[in-house]
């Protein structure tokens, strides 16, 4: 009897004491013998990425501020997580980012989003290349002014959506419009379906704060096992609810591209194009001779799609509200982009330039680059895991398109419409929380203004 209650005791014990010795020796090997012990930091944040996760999930996404702190204490490189080094100095920028060499992405960021079939969701390097460079051809300069009639249209229904506001004098939020803007157009082009984003009451204000709840789900979950949000995703919905409310939104995402990609697998070349009218990227994917067929399997363009359709509203609006509200801040600078402008549209109603007269306005250049100085799209810390030397970065696939949109959009928007703001400054702009993307402080409501008809 005895005999069987020490058993008992040691069974108890034997977990408990192997879990203890196992933390111990992680810790010393962590603070000790890792190759990046070497490196200065708080000893806390080189034990354990629950220190990091502290301030992103508890303090809301303030770890980049911490990390600033971190160097003004212990210099240009610091250990900022047991398995990763921060370095903060501008000689060494080009060698960390250059793009030769192959590097991985780490399986910390690469699983926040749950989409393993898109790039960004990718973490090998040659797969990345592979998945990236069947659709890179779609982003080329050519094949961007081809699409120029579909981002024109698109702009004129944001018009149209804009004096519904001068109508009704009500105040219009910007970011929320570009969104629409952006992300139509991406949809568009992706599935010829617009997605109706700019139809939508209040330029689809509800969509919006679904897909920020599904933004911060996916964030929260890189602190998580890699299996939580797939789990979590394929629950009911009552599950989802009890379990993380905010994991439920994170299905607008893959809902909105569900349907247009099943729809597209079903359609035949000949007949699509035509009614079309452009070529749209994930038709030719799935029917490309080139892929192999795992890449061209349902799920996998489906989180292709949701990647690229989510990162195309996201980034290129942010830059665009950054833009419009400082010239409307500064109206020198706005008076002289006008003047501009009219070289090559003397009025409001003057049939709207192609895309290559407006890249050879030079001012109009000039705003657009210093827009994506001032807003660079996804700003959070993405780890590169280097397989050979020297290190390298993986860059967007979009930026042809995105700088289309900045040279068409901004031009449009501005002839068309006198702009007022509304209960908002600098603040509403500046990014206070690093939550994936430029997000402004708490409880901003946005750049908003007042669209009145235009004295241009």
């Amino acid at each position: 009897m005895l005999g069987a209650l020490q058993f008992g005791v040691y069974s108890l014990l034997l977990p408990v004491v192997a879990s203890a010795l196992y933390g111990l020796g992680l810790a010393f090997y962590r603070l000790v013998l890792d190759p990046l012990a070497k490196f200065p930091g708080p000893k806390l944040a080189a034990l354990t990425r629950k220190y990091e996760s502290y301030y992103e999930a508890v303090r809301n996404y303030e770890y980049l501020w911490r990390i600033k702190k971190m160097h003004q204490k212990y210099g240009p490189i610091v250990r900022i997580s047991p398995h990763e080094i921060h370095i903060d100095d501008p000689d060494f920028f080009d060698k960390l980012n250059s793009f030769q060499g192959k590097w991985n992405k780490d399986p910390f960021t690469a699983h926040q989003f749950a989409n393993p079939g898109s790039s960004v969701g990718t973490i090998d390097h040659d797969l990345h290349r592979k998945r990236r460079m069947a659709v890179l051809p779609f982003f080329s300069k050519t094949k961007i002014y081809a699409l120029e009639p579909v981002i024109q249209s698109t702009i004129d229904r944001l018009c149209t959506k804009m004096e519904e506001y001068v109508k009704d004098g009500r105040p219009l939020n910007l970011r929320n419009a570009y969104k629409c803007f952006a992300a139509d157009v991406v949809a568009e082009y992706c599935f010829a379906e617009s997605g109706g984003l700019l139809d939508k009451p209040e330029f689809s204000l509800a969509h919006w704060k679904e897909h920020q709840q599904g933004l911060k789900a996916g964030l929260r979950a890189r602190y998580l096992p890699s299996w939580y949000l797939p789990v979590v995703r394929g629950a009911p919905e009552w599950i989802r609810a009890t379990v993380d409310p905010a994991a439920k939104h994170f299905e607008v995402w893959h809902r909105d591209v569900d349907g247009p990609v099943r729809r597209m697998e079903d359609k035949k070349n000949e007949d699509f194009f035509e009614k079309a009218g452009h070529r749209t990227i994930f038709h030719e994917l799935v029917n490309s001779e080139i892929l192999p067929p795992a890449e061209k399997q349902t799920l996998r363009v489906i989180h292709e799609a949701g990647a690229m359709v989510g990162a195309g509203g996201e980034s290129t609006s942010q830059v665009l509200t950054a833009l419009t509200y400082c010239l409307i801040a500064n109206p020198e600078k706005l008076r002289k982009l006008r003047e501009e402008l009219r070289t090559i549209m003397p009025d409001s109603n003057s049939p709207m330039p192609t895309l290559k007269q407006l890249e050879k306005l030079p001012y109009l250049t000039g705003c657009v680059k210093e827009g994506l100085r001032l807003r660079t799209g996804k700003i959070a810390r993405h780890q590169r895991l280097p397989r050979d030397q020297p290190l390298g970065a993986r860059q967007c696939s979009g930026l042809n398109l995105a700088n289309a949109e900045l040279y068409m959009a901004v031009p449009s928007v501005l002839a068309r419409f006198d702009l007022d703001l509304f209960e908002s400054d600098a603040w509403d702009t500046e990014m206070a929380v690093d939550a994936e993307t430029h997000s402004p402080r708490l409880g901003s409501s946005g750049v908003q203004v007042y669209a009145r008809k235009s004295t241009f």
